[in-house]
């Protein structure tokens, strides 16, 4: 909602600068003077500023939280499974710190093992690895 009335305000701000530019270019001896042409150019970086804070910024963090929800549980799903003889089975499991399985661990680039659902929990939560802070998700880039 935020980001719509973000978009609703950057168009009537976009709006205005038209009008200022319309007026310029019917009355060209206004677009000579330094006092208009110093207006222009205010109104100009204040309606970028606003779309960039209103739009632009708005846009990125939800971006940020769509890759954050579904990319943890495709990275869970794309981490192996430990072997059943692995010697990291007999820990706990840092989130739940209750005990694993082979059957339904799964491992981190880093080397660490976590249940796969507590991963994905974990993961939705902040990008990187319960136990070393290595990063697992990458942010979205615009």
């Amino acid at each position: 909602m935020r980001l719509c009335f973000g978009c609703c305000v950057a168009v009537n701000i976009i709006c205005v600068d038209a009008v200022l530019l319309r007026s310029a270019i019917l009355h060209p001896p206004l677009l000579l003077s330094a006092g208009f042409m110093a207006y222009f150019t205010c109104f100009m970086v204040l309606t970028y500023l606003h779309v960039w804070m209103l739009v632009v910024e708005p846009f990125k963090r939800l971006l940020d939280s769509i890759v954050k929800h579904f990319g943890a549980a495709d990275l869970v799903l794309s981490m192996p499974k430990p072997s059943a003889t692995d010697y990291r089975l007999h820990d706990v499991c840092a989130v739940c710190l209750s005990t694993m399985d082979a059957t339904n661990a799964r491992l981190t680039p880093c080397g660490h093992v976590f249940h796969g659902k507590c991963l994905k929990l974990s993961l939705r939560a902040t990008r990187d690895c319960p136990m070393c802070r290595h990063q697992l998700l990458t942010k979205a880039i615009l």
